[in-house]
């Protein structure tokens, strides 16, 4: 009666989108400012503005569209919507969205890559081999954020 199919795989499951994990104990650097220097902590980092210099973090550094990132940043996850020159070393995966920009080095366990991105440097995943990752966008979730000026 339940008999399993041969030889059909069961469907993958997708990963929960790293922006639902960023909560309301963030760093922002909001649009239009410009800060320079170190960020560490054990929370997620919102970058809309420009930032130069170091950022380390046990959570999710998430660059927007309008952000702008130069220097060095160790984080858990990483989503790139906007700019980043310089390095990066993911403990888990790193998003380079279709608006991404990325000119560097990354190191990470997994990587999604949109189309339509820029990705120019050298590419370090000293993980096991695993299958590839599926990531999905909520459309909806997307254009509420946008209404709400959040993104």
């Amino acid at each position: 009666m339940f008999r399993k199919r041969a030889g059909k795989e069961p469907p993958e499951m997708p990963q929960p989108r790293l922006e639902d994990e960023v909560g309301v104990k963030e760093t922002v650097i909001a649009s239009g400012t410009k800060a320079r220097g170190t960020i560490q902590g054990r929370n997620s980092v919102r970058v809309a503005g420009s930032f130069e210099g170091e950022i380390s973090t046990d959570g999710v550094v998430w660059i927007e569209k309008q952000g702008e990132v130069q220097g060095t940043v160790r984080a858990r996850d990483m989503i790139i919507e906007g700019q980043m020159k310089g390095d990066i070393d993911s403990s888990e995966r790193i998003e380079v969205r279709a608006s991404g920009r990325v000119t560097g080095k990354l190191r990470c366990n997994k990587l999604a890559v949109a189309e339509g991105c820029f990705l120019q440097g050298e590419i370090k995943m000293p993980g096991e081999e695993s299958q590839p990752l599926t990531v999905v966008q909520k459309e909806e979730e997307r254009q509420r954020r946008r209404r709400a000026g959040n993104g």
